[in-house]
């Protein structure tokens, strides 16, 4: 089951990218998916240690949820060709060296697809 966190402010989800049925819809309000949502409780309840990291604004929202899913213990994977900074290119950069060597793992989208099937 997938759980996909979209800010409150977004208008629509693209539809290629829409929910699935099943898939649980997290509504935000803040830059980190955890901040005032019941994210951590879904994911605690089915045991999910390892959570996968796409989207927009790299540098806001996703490192925000990044950093709270560390400091609450989860396994945190940012997919760096699946997110786009909001602002120059130097920022991305110090986002995914301070993920890499701080908070969690960075991967690309083609290394993942390869883990995955390799599983």
């Amino acid at each position: 089951v997938g759980i996909v966190i979209d800010a409150i402010r977004t208008s629509e989800i693209v539809d290629a990218l829409a929910p699935q049925s099943g898939e649980i819809v997290i509504k935000k309000s803040r830059y980190s998916g955890f901040a005032g949502t019941p994210l951590d409780q879904l994911l605690r309840s089915r045991g999910i240690q390892y959570l996968l990291f796409l989207g927009v604004a790299t540098t806001v929202c996703v490192e925000s949820t990044i950093r709270d899913a560390y400091f609450l213990e989860y396994w945190p994977i940012l997919i760096a060709d699946a997110t786009m900074q909001a602002g120059p290119p130097s920022i991305q950069e110090a986002t995914l060296f301070n993920v890499e060597h701080f908070f969690g793992w960075v991967t690309t989208s083609e290394a993942l697809a390869r883990a995955l099937q390799g599983a």
